[in-house]
């Protein structure tokens, strides 16, 4: 008969793995678990790419031109009227 293997890991453990920051038993339970390893792996990949976007920063004074061309209703007085 053999050992079960532990928990599966989640998403915050995964995170840790990536940071270099799982503990050694749960790290050990990539090397008994396919699953778990593939899972990982495809997780750190992601953010290593993630990581190399550029940043967006919109350009100065955008707000101020967005919220120049909204409109917004005013209200009719309509409401609370007996």
């Amino acid at each position: 008969m053999t050992t079960p293997l532990s928990p599966h890991l989640d998403a915050a453990e995964i995170e840790r793995w990536a940071d270099g920051l799982l503990p050694a038993d749960r790290t050990m339970h990539l090397a008994e678990c396919p699953g778990c390893l593939a899972t990982a792996e495809r997780e750190r990949k992601l953010s290593r790419e993630l990581a190399q976007l550029p940043h967006f920063a919109p350009s100065a004074g955008f707000a101020d031109r967005v919220l120049a061309k909204a409109r917004i209703p005013t209200p009719s007085g309509e409401f609370g009227r007996e």
